[in-house]
């Protein structure tokens, strides 16, 4: 029996497509997979790398090679992977600071995070903390927001880098309590640590992976975190949330991208490897010891979330009046 033409057609399509489909999975197999990171060796960023590149070797089958492109806060990794043919070959690492607070920040910013990017999955949650120096005469929050008001030297908390979440955390929750609070942007983390070590600054906004040690130690008083819920390496911290500030839910994260475009199959394929690291209790002990708590999601999840991060700060952002260049 003839088959009619318009099913003929249908039926050879249908093959073709699932020979792609079928190239498509393999090709991450392909190797080696080069894995981006827009910050420097021995960073958070890269660390998180280089726990999962073995992990992520075993499952796809192929060598997983770290590659850091470092520069302009994350930009110069982001374009390179942007560019990269979508073949499942050249996977970026990009943090909450990449792929939503540049892109509201900077005018240089040339890519588009949810256009020019197919989401894999989150790899990480990691929590802001607020801290003062312990000769600061403030228990909490409340205290120091007070001392600010009264007195401009106690205003200005570090954050650090310009432009971060940090910063606009600081502006938010000045407004809010009608405090003027003023961001001094620091080169890092450490330099700020070593200020309200030294009291040289009244507070700081910093991610937790530096504060924990010294508030352990008595050095530091972290009065506060962000989130839903407490931090797990600082049980004794209230959330901002405990404290009535209800804008402060969300937690920071690191995610994996692939250039837009890349075939179903290869997204899919890299999901469950990177599930399956995640997975890895190894690992899951690697990346807490970072502060960071493992925090697996689905492609769409993680999408999502970078919508609903530009809507969050969009207008925080606009409100402070903040620019980069």
């Amino acid at each position: 029996m003839k088959l009619p033409v318009l099913l003929k057609t249908a039926l050879a399509c249908a093959t073709l497509a699932f020979a792609a489909a079928a190239s498509a999975q393999i090709a991450a197999g392909k190797g080696p997979v080069k894995l981006i990171v827009g910050y420097p060796a021995g960073g958070s960023a890269d660390v998180q790398a280089r726990t999962l590149a073995d992990k992520l070797a075993a499952e796809l089958g192929t060598t997983v090679v770290v590659d850091n492109r470092t520069g302009a806060g994350g930009q110069i990794a982001a374009d390179y992977v942007r560019a990269a043919p979508p073949d499942g070959l050249t996977v970026l690492l990009a943090n909450m600071h990449m792929m939503v607070m540049l892109p509201l920040t900077s005018k240089s910013v040339r890519y588009d995070p949810v256009k020019d990017f197919q989401a894999v999955g989150r790899i990480v949650s990691f929590y802001e903390g607020i801290a003062v120096p312990t000769a600061l005469p403030a228990q909490n929050v409340q205290q120091w927001l007070d001392l600010a008001r009264a007195d401009p030297s106690k205003a200005s908390y570090g954050v650090p880098a310009p432009g971060s979440v940090a910063q606009f955390m600081g502006f938010r929750l000045g407004s809010e309590a009608k405090a003027n609070l003023v961001a001094a942007p620091y080169r890092g983390a450490a330099p700020l640590v070593q200020d309200l070590l030294g009291n040289q600054i009244a507070a700081g906004i910093i991610p937790i992976a530096d504060l924990v040690a010294h508030q352990q130690s008595g050095k530091l008083k972290v009065l506060a975190v962000n989130g839903a819920k407490r931090a797990a390496l600082l049980p004794d911290v209230p959330t901002l949330k405990e404290l009535g500030q209800p804008h402060f839910d969300n937690l920071e994260w690191t995610g994996l991208f692939v250039p837009a475009g890349t075939p179903r199959p290869i997204v899919e394929q890299l999901h469950a490897a990177l599930g399956k690291a995640l997975a890895n209790k190894e690992v899951q002990e690697r990346l807490q010891k970072l502060s960071s708590d493992p925090s697996p999601s689905t492609p769409e999840e993680l999408t999502k979330l970078i919508a609903d991060d530009l809507k969050r700060w969009g207008p925080v952002v606009k409100a402070s009046g903040f620019t980069s260049e």
